[in-house]
């Protein structure tokens, strides 16, 4: 678990049932739907989850493709806590599980109230977004040169 979130769910301010619980989760259970409208952010105490994309291959056919998989300790749901906008993935169980469901407006608030606990956690979230849009671009200019290898090839 980060230093930052950690710090965030100790704190006295930040009381258990009310800005946060636990919650048991089963393997192949939907956590977030894509296109929900949600503020909550979930740390995954056990268990693996899988980010999943929802990819129109054709007019009549869409497949779920996997992101990636996330474990103990990792955070999911954090694009969405500053605003409500449709959340841009689903995110399903692989395993049973136990995560941490933070209510986003609570905490939002939160960081607004103890802003040096809310920066650390903004500069983890910045640092991890970053790294993954980093993958992200790796991912997607190795798709790009195989499709133009496969185009000289024809």
């Amino acid at each position: 678990m980060s230093a930052a979130i950690n710090a965030i769910l100790e704190h006295p301010g930040f009381p258990r049932r009310k800005a946060w619980w636990r919650e048991d989760f089963g393997a192949g259970q939907a956590i977030i739907e894509e296109g929900d409208i949600t503020r909550d952010l979930y740390l995954i105490e056990s268990g693996v989850v899988r980010v999943n994309k929802d990819v129109e291959v054709r007019e009549d056919q869409h497949m779920q493709s996997g992101l990636l998989e996330l474990s103990a300790g990792e955070i999911f749901g954090e694009l969405n806590l500053f605003g409500e906008t449709t959340r841009s993935a689903s995110v399903v169980a692989l395993t049973k599980g136990v995560l941490i469901h933070i209510d986003g407006s609570v905490l939002s608030e939160f960081m607004d109230q103890h802003v040096e606990l809310g920066y650390a956690l903004m500069k983890e979230f910045f640092i991890r977004i970053s790294d993954a849009l980093s993958a992200s671009n790796d991912r997607f200019s190795a798709l790009y040169a195989r499709q133009l290898l496969q185009d000289e090839d024809r």
